[in-house]
Parts: structure tokens; sequence; C-alpha cells
């Protein structure tokens, strides 16, 4: 049995829920209001101790970390595969994994916070504000809370963080100029859908980055990828999901 505790909205989670799809998994969805504080109740804790989404449990076991959990998920079920079958494929496969965990992370974090976080937080009171803030179990994510509720973040942050957007188009764009259609060229892998939650975010908070043809190798990928069946799944999940079997259907799975 396989449950997913996940956000709606989380590119971590867009990322697992493709993947699970990819491969035609059926699981038990156990939505995390993140706004509501749910992933740090203690229940939840116990399954993930840095209080984040996602969390996969698959008979029984916890595991937690979108990369590590989608590599399990393709060791777990292996067809379709989603990895290449040789050593020097998925070593490059785990270059764009690594890259969306340093540095694609990083060119939403800040602005999705101050979009999503920040107007909630806002409006906490210094005693609500401190009443949460004992309940998150890491230094960092008590920081983040804490600016998103007060201070704001800083024009630095938001400087780096396009920095950091226009490195990883451009990184994109270079690897897919080369004639894809995905970034491993023909095969299709753990490294696209590593990747696509932080474009589709990128653009989804600042689409004139990629206004007059702007990074066209990823605009072109985007396309493609908005036509796989799990793309739909994934990104617009709808709690109880009726596309499964259609999914299943097109992957040739009974």
């Amino acid at each position: 049995m396989i449950t997913l505790y996940h956000g709606l909205a989380s590119t971590c989670s867009k990322k697992v829920r493709l993947a699970l799809y990819e491969k035609g998994l059926e699981f038990e969805s156990r939505l995390v209001n993140l706004q509501a504080f749910e992933q740090h109740d203690p229940a939840y804790l116990k399954l993930n101790p840095n209080g984040v989404v996602p969390t996969l449990v698959h008979d029984g076991r916890a595991l937690i970390e979108s990369t590590i959990i989608i590599e399990y998920i393709d060791e777990a079920w292996l067809e379709p595969a989603l990895s290449p079958p040789d050593p020097h494929g998925r070593a490059a496969m785990r270059i764009w994994t690594k890259w969306s965990d340093e540095h694609a992370y990083q060119a939403v974090y800040v602005p999705t916070w101050d979009r999503v976080s920040r107007p909630v937080a806002s409006k906490w009171s210094d005693d609500e504000l401190d009443r949460r803030l004992a309940r998150v179990p890491t230094a960092e994510r008590r920081e983040r809370w804490r600016a998103a509720a007060r201070e704001g973040f800083s024009e630095d942050e938001f400087w780096a963080a396009a920095a950091e957007m226009h490195l990883t188009l451009g990184k994109l764009d270079d690897a897919l100029a080369g004639g894809g259609p995905w970034l491993l060229g023909g095969f299709y892998s753990l490294a696209d859908i590593a990747m696509v939650p932080f474009v589709d975010r990128i653009i989804d908070l600042e689409p004139d980055m990629v206004a007059g043809g702007a990074y066209g190798a990823v605009t072109d990928w985007l396309a493609r990828y908005r036509d796989r069946p799990a793309f739909e799944a994934a990104f617009f999940f709808e709690g109880k999901d009726c596309r499964l079997a259609a999914i299943r259907r097109a992957l040739g799975i009974a």
C-alpha cells in the first residue's frame, strides 16, 4: 500500500505525484494544509521530523525528501523505467536531480513564500506567531515563517532568486537546444520529473522571463510536458483522481 502526504501547490509534492502517475500507481492521498500548520502536528512529525511535505509511506515505512522518494519509486516499480539503463546516463540524470534540489528550489523558494505564506502569516498577532513558531521543528523554517509574518524578504533575497531563475532556465535551454525532446535526449526520465515543477513555478511567478521567445527550448519542452496525461493529474490534483485509469491505459497497464 502507498500513502502520500502532500500539499496541493507544493513543487516537491508535484514531483512525487508525477512520478507515481508516470508509473500508473494507485495511492492513498493525505493532503496536508501547510498554511494551517498541519505539517507540524505531532502525528505527522513522527513520519517526517522535518515537518515538510511530501512524505511517502510504503508498506508501513516512511520515506522523506522528494528526490529520494522519486528514485525509490523508480527502483521499487520497474516499469516503465524512468532512469537510463547505463551508468553514464544515470549519472547525467542525477546531475539534474541535484540541480533541482540545489538551484531550482532556491529559485522559487522566497518568491513562493512571499506570494503564498506572507499574506496568511502577516495577519497573525505576536502571541499567535509565537505559538505557531514553537511547533516548527527546524530553525531555518522558524526564521522563514517569522520573516513571512513580519519584516518580509529582502531585496537581496529576491535578486538572488531571480538570478537562480535565469541560471536554471539557461541551463535547461542549453541542454534542450541539442535536440531533446527531453533532458536526456530521447529518454524521458527522473531528470524531467525533478525539474518541471520548478520551471512551471518560475514561469508562473515571472512570466516575462520567457516573453518574446526567450528560453524557447524550455517553453517547447514545457508544452510537450503538458501533453502527458500524468502532468494534468499531478499538477491539478483533485483528491479523488478519476484519471488514473486513462493514464494506465496510455502506459499499456491493465
